[in-house]
């Protein structure tokens, strides 16, 4: 009997720590990606790109004479998280696009947490300047990936054309705090769930510390900006999209999106909004 109510503990945990996630849960395996780009005409390349002791794991595709796209996921997430983005084929005309692993999660130094902003910072730098020819870059980031890309441009003001915003948590006073992402700190919880979700709660705790450090740099970002949140997103409070409103001072005509029954998983959801904004089409229904 005491045997059958631990395993009935670990199973009921696991779960609220799946729940717990910034990023609903979806894993690709190799062979999932291979079926999918099986019989597509583009398919990226993956390749890696090292800095310091991280090794970072990335998807190209598009026209490499074309200006840099990159986009970062938020936690958990991989490269493929931006799949609808990347297998666009109008976007690989006019792009160049990258999408990464981030540091602790898919191939990217699997595991290895690494909470800090300006670390993942770095190795975005480096990414920017093996693929940047010359130009200015557009840049996305979506959930945690928002604030390291408001980070990156913050920093480096000239490189920056376009900022995307997606989902994004940055507000500090209201970034969420669940009260099972503390059942997952517990070694006997963390012992027993995947690598990625401990590395996701890992960041989830530094949130609120990491966000702090860039409350007073937000007017350093004067590219044009757009943000979205999706208004049934349960993960992150729509209180970031007030937060952007107030914060983005000096971005230029920066552009607020609040989208109905859309929730936390916007790329996913909405990627012909997105599209249509990065090419200048006509935009598809939105609430600004």
């Amino acid at each position: 009997m005491l045997l059958y109510k631990n395993i009935f503990s670990v199973l009921f945990f696991s779960v609220l720590i799946l729940v717990s996630c910034h990023f609903p849960v979806r894993v690709l395996s190799d062979e999932q990606i291979a079926k999918h780009y099986a019989n597509r005409p583009a398919k990226p390349q993956l390749k890696y790109i090292s800095y310091k002791n991280f090794h970072i794991h990335h998807a190209v595709v598009g026209d490499s004479t074309k200006p840099l796209l990159l986009i970062i996921h938020g936690a958990p997430g991989a490269w493929y998280s931006s799949m609808k983005l990347l297998d666009d084929t109008d976007l690989q005309k006019n792009f160049r696009l990258v999408s990464v692993d981030r540091v602790g999660f898919g191939k990217s130094n699997y595991g290895m947490s690494e909470p800090s902003l300006q670390a993942h910072v770095k190795y975005i730098e480096k990414i920017v300047k093996e693929y940047n020819k010359d130009g200015k870059i557009y840049l996305m980031g979506s959930s945690y990936g928002a604030p390291i890309a408001a980070s990156f441009t913050m920093q480096h003001p000239d490189l920056v054309k376009e900022l995307y915003l997606v989902s994004p948590v940055i507000d500090p006073a209201t970034e969420k705090m669940f009260w099972y992402s503390y059942v997952g700190k517990l070694a006997v919880v963390s012992l027993m769930i995947p690598d990625y979700l401990n590395v996701a709660g890992d960041e989830k705790f530094a949130h609120r510390r990491q966000l702090r450090r860039l409350k007073s740099h937000w007017d350093e970002i004067t590219c044009k900006t757009y943000v979205f949140m999706g208004e049934k997103d349960n993960l992150a409070s729509l209180a970031n999209l007030d937060f952007a409103r107030k914060k983005l001072v000096n971005a230029k005509d920066p552009e607020f999106y609040l989208l109905s029954n859309t929730s936390h998983t916007i790329i996913y959801q909405r990627p012909d909004l997105l599209i249509s904004l990065l090419l200048k089409r006509n935009v598809p229904l939105a609430t600004r």
